[in-house]
């Protein structure tokens, strides 16, 4: 039997409190696809497995261990497909160096740079892109206040591959 919507499934009716029934408002079904690699409702969870294998795939750095403070936050229920997900991971230097990986659909496409880079930030993205902000010090400059760049670079999802825009800083 179809509903007078067209819907294979009419809607379901239910006893009000003077015993009269009405129709329920339908249910939507909530997202459950979800990557390899999503948890807490995102689709990319930097506590993931994902993210700990990609990060021991790493070199190891200098100082310390690889820390992973930030990452993107797309919600699973607004969908998954096609979407760019970044985590950072800093070096355990007083003045750490940063790596941006990258992630989409459970899969780990890789970092930003072969090489971290200090004074790095992510400043933004939307569904399938990231733009990532580099700064640098220069050789008179203290390593509190660099004054090389900044530049920005956009990392744009494309093909299942990530594509980068603008300038990198000087190799460390």
């Amino acid at each position: 039997m179809q509903s007078p919507a067209g819907d294979d499934n009419p809607p379901e009716t239910v006893p009000d409190k003077a015993g009269q029934t009405e129709t329920a408002p339908p249910t939507v079904a909530p997202v459950t696809s979800a990557p390899n690699g999503s948890g807490h409702g995102l689709c990319f969870d930097l506590n993931s497995r994902l993210a700990d294998t990609a990060i021991k795939g790493l070199a190891v750095p200098s100082t310390g261990a690889w820390t992973n403070p930030f990452a993107s936050n797309d919600p699973i229920s607004a969908g998954c497909d096609g979407v760019l997900s970044w985590m950072t991971v800093e070096s355990g230097n007083i003045h750490p160096y940063t790596h941006v990986l990258f992630f989409t659909n459970g899969t780990y496409l890789g970092t930003a740079t072969s090489s971290p880079y200090g004074y790095t930030e992510v400043l933004g993205k939307s569904a399938n892109v990231v733009s990532v902000r580099y700064r640098w010090a220069k050789s008179d400059d203290a390593l509190c206040c660099p004054t090389g760049g900044p530049s920005v670079v956009t990392f744009t999802l494309s093909g299942g591959k990530v594509q980068a825009s603008g300038q990198f800083p000087p190799a460390n």
